[in-house]
Parts: C-alpha cells; structure tokens; sequence
C-alpha cells in the first residue's frame, strides 16, 4: 500500500502541476555479487521511503545487468549499491560499464564497508558519492536531493 500511495502522490504532483522538485527522487538500491549482509540497506531503505523517496530494493546477488534493468524499467534518478564484502572493486565497474553501454545515468551511490583508498577510483569510475560507517540517512537524503535536483535541471 505505501508504494501505491508514493505513486499516486506522484501522478497527483504531476497532473497538478507541480515543479519536479516536489515529485519524490525514485531510487533503486541493490547488492551485487556474492554479499549477503543485508542490514544496512535496510536501514537505508526504510530511512529513504520515510524521507519521501520511493525506494525499489532489488535484494541480494543481483548482477550488474540485472541492476541497470531494473533502473532502466523503473525509470530510477538513482542507484544506490551496497558493498560490506569488499567487492565493490569488482562490481561498480561493471554497473558503471553497463550504465554507460545502456547510455542511462542516474545518480549513482555506493555505501558500505569502502576503504578510502578506494574511493577516488570509484569517483573516476562515475560513482557520483561514496558513503561509509557512520554516514547518515539524513546525510544520503540530502546529497541524493541535490545531486537528483541538479541533473533534473541539466535535463529539463
């Protein structure tokens, strides 16, 4: 019922004429690979729906190909992937390579157990934000408003 509800104050937004800054940023959040610690994107996810978003939680041990899919289908301004196995390495690239053969760019987000080594070649990589312990949902919302509010003003 709570997804039915976001859409239909989505379509309401929309036929009432609306800016698309009111119209709530839909975000796609998955696990790619082998990791099955689910926890945090739990969180994540709960915290992101009761912040406004409408959040589309793939599950575990999606491929990139899977992922990019269903962001394509569901017409996500964000991708959020969660990494707590070190595997981001990995698999960030594939999305983003797949992102990039698909030709659709959304935010794309990446949280978990990330090395800061790590992260300036994730940012190379096309990952817009690297979020790690202790970032906050209020952290994400807020980045993910405004990364969403400036792409839609690129593409309007």
């Amino acid at each position: 019922m709570c997804g039915l509800s976001v859409r239909l104050r989505r379509i309401q937004s929309v036929s009432m004429g609306i800016r698309d800054s009111s119209i709530p940023v839909r975000v796609v959040l998955a696990k790619c690979g082998l990791d099955a610690h689910e926890r945090g994107v739990h969180v994540i996810a709960m915290g992101l729906r009761e912040a406004g978003f409408e959040i589309i939680y793939l599950g575990l041990r999606r491929s990139p190909e899977e992922i990019v899919a269903a962001a394509i289908q569901e017409d996500a301004e964000a991708v959020g992937l969660s990494s707590l196995s070190g595997a981001h390495s990995r698999f960030v690239p594939r999305v983003a390579a797949v992102l990039e053969r698909e030709q659709y760019r959304p935010v794309l987000v990446v949280g978990g157990v990330i090395p800061d080594a790590d992260i300036p070649e994730l940012l190379q990589q096309g990952v817009d934000r690297v979020y790690g312990p202790g970032s906050t949902v209020a952290e994400i919302a807020r980045d993910l408003t405004e990364l969403v509010r400036r792409r839609r003003q690129v593409n309007a």
